[in-house]
């Protein structure tokens, strides 16, 4: 409609004769150097749309929602000082309307066809049901697997990230802070990783994990992590503000932070829900004090605010997989705290996805234009999808489960491999920005298949990059070698996710037990790797590989009764008893595969 009242008013203007040069300005306004069409500079008019197609992907990239006026506006000016002559003005009147018609006719062909699709897929869903999870019974064990020395060696990549320097970033990608390569995804990809490690592996395991998972936490609080915020609300909402947490269209910080710190917290202790536990120091005079609690309360607050209850991501881009980030965040918080906020939001949310972000054959969109509403196909892509499911499942199951129910459709398993369906953008690794190998969407099938509970594809796409992916390995440390850092860290997800893993941990939390029972508190990296470490609220339970070489080494176990002795096998010592602070520790000898149990006598 404003395009419609825009192009009769520049079509009566230019028909009342203002001039060549009026002429040329205002014909540009309706199509991106019109001018050039109508005073006969074809080659400027091919150059000006060039010019506004690279605006538009700006504007898209960095939520620079200035560029594409800027751009529509310079070329109307640059064509007006070409102006020699206006005789052909119809043609860039004419091009608005055409091209608006042709995109209607295509969108209604396609809009029939994927109608058509959902209504065969509709009546085969009314045939079909889904296993929905919920909480363990109490007293119900969650199950705990033991790391293989493959798993342990790609683990210690990120690990071996974390636990440098918290201000240094030796190892990452250093591309750019705005899009998918920007260092905060790594981080976040970073954390959820290793705590989903603890989760499924060693939940009875501090030490080095938690302190892994502490590092990339505070990594997030480096200016050159988070300071790009500045930027994009100066750009894109055309305010200057580098507070990053209180701003509506920053869901890319506080939703995927605030997961990190909730996941942190469900396994670990409270630290950075206290009264300023999440600094952000913007200068020697300017911090901005948060906590996981503001963060939650942001998140609240904006998807109260919005139309769509989804909120942007960064300016005016809405997003379906960063809210996802965002739900997980208030799920955890709810549980830990409390509030209400999922319950507040979850039916708007469920109606938001269903309504205004699904098309009609239920392919979730991926993005929408929070202003304009638009959309595209190619941001539909089986990745987008697959990654959503899994970021789903926790706090709308039923939707993960359809989405991945509508994927399988286009998976096909041949030799035991997984073959993922074509598409523009099969081959892209958002972690580098490069087209290969559709690498990037095997690990995140890997990751939903397993969350869903669909093994046999996760198995499958992971026998596909065994066998495909050349392998680096330094000193233990493995990774695949072509593949980007962000690929690396969410194939640990993958690898360490189970069926309801995230579900479980965000939504449901984890057995009082782990968190109160013997918790092996300390040992040393990468001497003492931890296969398995477990507690049932009196006994511990380790299984441990040694990660350099033959060692004796001391281990240090915490929340023991204090006073209370304690039976050991495994170590040297066959017996301990536990300080007043309810700790001991033993000696083992670390030289191949080693099981350690202590109980209290």
């Amino acid at each position: 409609l404003t395009y419609g009242a825009l192009w009769v008013a520049v079509t009566a203007l230019v028909v009342s004769g203002p001039g060549d040069r009026a002429t040329a300005a205002l014909t540009s306004l309706v199509w991106p150097g019109g001018g050039f069409w109508a005073t006969g500079h074809v080659v400027l008019a091919a150059v000006s749309l060039v010019v506004f197609v690279v605006a538009l992907v700006v504007w898209w990239f960095f939520g620079a929602t200035v560029v594409p006026p800027i751009a529509l506006l310079g070329l109307a000016a640059w064509s007006a000082a070409r102006a020699d002559g206006a005789d052909a003005a119809w043609l860039p009147l004419a091009a608005g309307p055409v091209v608006a018609a042709a995109g209607l006719a295509v969108h209604v062909v396609r809009h029939r066809a994927q109608a058509r699709r959902g209504a065969a897929l509709n009546a085969e869903l009314a045939r079909t049901s889904f296993e929905i999870s919920g909480p363990t019974p109490l007293g119900t064990p969650l199950p705990v697997a033991e790391s293989s020395a493959e798993d342990l060696a790609r683990l210690r990549f990120g690990l071996d990230l974390a636990l440098q320097p918290v201000e240094s970033f030796e190892g990452f990608t250093h591309l750019d802070q705005y899009r998918e390569a920007a260092l905060r995804y790594q981080i976040n990809a970073l954390s959820y990783g290793l705590s989903m490690a603890q989760l499924t592996r060693t939940p009875a395991f501090g030490g080095y994990l938690a302190e892994a998972q502490r590092h990339a936490i505070e990594k997030m609080l480096q200016r050159k992590v988070w300071s790009y915020w500045a930027k994009e609300n100066a750009w894109g909402n055309l305010t200057w503000d580098p507070e990053p947490v209180e701003n509506s269209q920053n869901i890319m910080l506080t939703g995927f932070y605030g997961l990190q710190v909730g996941m942190y917290e469900s396994l670990n202790d409270d630290r950075y829900s206290r009264p300023a536990g999440l600094p952000f120091r913007w200068s020697a005079t300017r911090t901005y004090d948060h906590s996981y609690g503001s963060l939650a309360a942001s998140i609240h607050r904006n998807m109260k605010a919005s139309d769509y209850t989804l909120f942007p991501c960064e300016p005016n881009w809405i997003y379906t997989v960063c809210n996802t980030f965002g739900l997980n965040t208030l799920l955890s918080h709810d549980r830990l705290h409390g509030t209400t906020y999922a319950a507040e939001v979850l039916p708007h949310l469920r109606a938001g996805y269903e309504a205004e972000f699904i098309r009609p054959d239920g392919k979730l969109l991926g993005v929408r234009a929070e202003h304009v509403g638009l959309s595209w196909n190619f941001w539909a892509s089986p990745s987008v999808q697959t990654t959503t499911t899994f970021w789903m499942h926790a706090g709308l199951p039923e939707i993960a489960h359809r989405t991945w129910w509508l994927l399988k459709k286009d998976l096909t398993i041949r030799d035991g491999l997984l073959e993922l369906p074509r598409f523009a953008t099969k081959g892209l690794d958002p972690g580098n920005y490069l087209l290969g190998r559709d690498t990037f969407g095997q690990v995140v099938t890997i990751m939903a298949s397993r969350e869903i509970g669909d093994e046999e594809y996760a198995q499958a796409a992971q026998r596909t990059l065994d066998e495909r992916e050349p392998i680096e390995d330094r000193d233990g440390v493995r990774r695949m070698k072509d593949a980007s850092g962000l690929a690396n860290l969410y194939a640990a997800l993958g690898r360490f996710g189970r069926r309801d893993g995230l579900r479980d941990l965000v939504a449901h939390g984890v057995p009082d037990a782990w968190r109160t029972g013997p918790r092996l508190a300390e040992c040393a990296y990468p001497d003492v790797l931890v296969a398995r470490a477990v507690t049932d609220g009196d006994a511990l339970d380790l299984v441990l590989l040694p990660g350099a070489g033959a060692v004796r080494t001391p281990l240090a176990v915490d929340r023991l009764v204090p006073g209370r002795e304690y039976a050991v096998t495994g170590a040297h010592e066959p017996s301990v008893r536990a300080d007043d602070a309810g700790r001991a520790t033993v000696t083992v000898d670390l030289g191949t595969r080693l099981e350690v149990r202590l109980a209290p006598r």
